[in-house]
């Protein structure tokens, strides 16, 4: 009857730890994939020109650049060095940051900077299904051996806006030895409680036989749906006078304390989305009115220290003729390929907004000629935008118009840049479209309001 007993209990643990060993890896290869989102996140904040791609869970499966990043052009476009950006990555994650290339021979991927400012050309060897190599590199969890490391990696392939691969970007949850370290210590604190809870059963065999032969495995399973973040069962055995009670009783709390802390997360989760929403675009995920207006007020306030600003309004022409013929989900497509190709045209310090509709507008921050650096992104935004664009296997062909006031030649407030870049915007439409116009003073429409156009 005691062997009987032994082997069930025996067995219930085994697949405790089975259990708990598959939990482990799936909780590698969240926090990996999660590392993945932290360090795009962080990347796109310094490099504003970088777009994501998503899988459908809304997962960062891939960065997309149309130049190299942590090359001489990036350091002289951002400001940063690929090292320092790598760093504040891994500040967030807590864990080491590399940016790889391929190599010479397109064989595999070497080291261009790491978080830790180790030294470049550090090859790597990824292990897994799905490992990337320069032919083909596509998200991927898995383990990666880095100067002779193992680390549990996840890794971001950086493409061009044609597809091809400029590097990866690869983020890690530790040293594979180390996270085994800690699965292996779980492991033996926990068959240490197991053994001595089954030394107290065959001491007292005929009491506890009844007591514990159901009871234990199913707290095993409980603490093993709570490491897999399975919180929705209450614990079972709650309020006994005994150890099992007793140990019920913790797991509850344990149990208790998990779901609080889920709520606290998803809690600070939704703040972070509401704040998002309510400062940018659902459509293009530009920032909104409500963004502008506060960058449009720090602008205003540095003038005083000699800043220049250039506003930029613009207006989509012929949208509607495509959102008529060819329905509200071509356009909302075209509106958010727009959004991409206004994005990668902008300074470190620029910003662009959709005011709605097929409204858009940029907040320009002047270096030293303010006319010039205003007439340099007007063209090109006139050249990006007239350029076809390919949706759905439909070629659209649409262009833009750009009202321009400058601050603080054409007015020191908001509101003044907010009404005479409107005023030149229309000029610019007045003067056959697809162009772009300054204010002036000098030039008065015959409402009144002042133009100076150009293209």
């Amino acid at each position: 009857m005691i062997l009987c007993v032994f082997l069930a209990y025996a067995a219930g643990a085994g697949a405790g730890f089975v259990m708990l060993e598959r939990g482990s890896r799936e909780q590698w290869r969240n926090e990996a994939a999660m590392n993945a989102q932290t360090v795009s996140s962080v990347m796109r904040g310094i490099y504003t020109a970088l777009a994501v791609e998503n899988d459908p869970s809304g997962q960062v499966v891939g960065v997309i650049s149309d130049l190299p990043i942590g090359d001489e052009t990036s350091i002289l476009t951002t400001g940063f060095d690929p090292v320092d950006v790598l760093s504040l990555a891994s500040a967030q994650t807590k864990h080491a940051v590399w940016l790889f290339k391929p190599d010479a021979e397109g064989k595999g991927f070497v080291s261009t900077a790491d978080s830790e400012g180790g030294a470049a050309g550090l090859p790597v060897v990824f292990a897994g299904e799905g490992a990337p190599t320069p032919q083909k590199a596509s998200f991927f969890v898995g383990s990666a051996v880095v100067g002779g490391e193992e680390y549990m990696v996840s890794v971001l392939p950086v493409k061009g806006l044609s597809g091809e691969l400029h590097g990866l970007l690869v983020s890690s949850i530790g040293r594979t030895a180390d996270l085994l370290k800690t699965r292996d210590e779980l492991v033996r604190q926990s068959l240490f409680v197991l053994v001595a809870v089954l030394a107290v059963m065959t001491g007292l065999v005929a009491f506890l036989m009844r007591r514990l032969f159901r009871p234990v495995p199913v707290l095993i399973q409980a603490l093993t749906r709570i490491a897999n973040n399975d919180t929705g069962v209450v614990t079972p055995f709650q309020g006994r006078d005994d150890e099992i009670g007793r140990l019920a009783d913790a797991i509850e709390t344990l149990r208790e304390a998990v779901v609080e802390r889920e709520h606290l997360r998803e809690a600070r989760e939704a703040t972070l989305q509401f704040e998002y929403m309510a400062h940018h675009d659902h459509l293009t995920g530009l920032p909104n009115r409500a963004r502008l207006n506060k960058a449009l007020d720090k602008a205003m306030e540095a003038l005083s220290m000699g800043q220049q600003a250039n506003f930029l309004m613009l207006d989509l022409d012929r949208f509607k003729q495509v959102n008529d013929t060819h329905g509200h989900a071509i356009g909302d497509a075209l509106l958010v390929a727009v959004s991409g190709r206004l994005s990668l045209l902008l300074g470190p310090d620029d910003i662009a907004v959709r005011l709605g509709g097929d409204e858009f507008a940029v907040l320009q921050k002047v270096s030293q000629d303010a006319e010039k650096e205003a007439r340099r992104l007007a063209t090109r935004i006139v050249e990006a935008l007239c350029t076809p664009f390919a949706i759905e296997n439909l070629e659209l062909q649409i262009g833009a118009s750009v009202g321009i006031a400058s601050a603080p030649v054409h007015g020191q407030t908001a509101h003044a840049l907010l009404t005479r870049s409107d005023m030149a915007l229309y000029a610019s439409k007045r003067g056959g479209r697809s162009a772009y116009a300054f204010y002036s003073d000098d030039l008065l429409d015959e409402s009144g309001r002042g133009f100076a156009v150009g293209a």
